[in-house]
């Protein structure tokens, strides 16, 4: 693979994992803690388990892809060098992705519903809408500094 085509792929699928945690952190959840009907949460459910199949296929390619830039680049030694502080932010952000969507989601937070139904509003997402602007608010900060990063500015 030509490294100009894995940083597209890896472009890509950040543009989809990021505008993904975006819609549902800022239109989704909102939109259903207003809406104090129980069907909100059958469609919460619904939209979170089947972008949850394309989050964790866009994090695996952001992965690969970053992983094959570091290597085809030989740019290990990147992650010694405080300089290159943005890549370091990019591999935490990306591992803790990588909990949250193949750990913490499947075995610990099976149905959101469940927690939420113990209530039995919809308004008691406001636990998981926190978490999703913690996440998205790091999210962002990582693309800025990141992208900043890789064209120079911090040195």
């Amino acid at each position: 693979m030509d490294i100009t085509l894995a940083r597209a792929l890896h472009i890509l699928s950040i543009v989809i994992w990021i505008g993904g945690v975006s819609f549902v952190t800022v239109v989704l959840i909102p939109l259903l803690r207003t809406n104090k009907d129980m069907d909100s949460l059958t469609l919460f459910n619904q939209i979170e388990n089947r972008f949850a199949y394309i989050a964790r296929a866009v994090v695996l390619i952001a992965g690969i892809s970053g992983f094959y830039m570091v290597y085809q680049l030989n740019a290990w030694d990147r992650f010694f060098d405080l300089t290159f502080f943005w890549m370091h932010a990019m591999l935490i952000l990306w591992l803790m992705f990588m909990v949250a969507l193949f750990i913490v989601e499947p075995f610990f937070l099976k149905d959101h519903g469940r927690m939420v139904k113990q209530k039995h509003n919809i308004s008691n997402l406001r636990k998981t809408q926190i978490v999703h602007w913690i996440l998205l608010s790091l999210s962002l900060v990582v693309v800025v500094i990141s992208v900043l990063g890789a064209h120079g500015f911090f040195y």
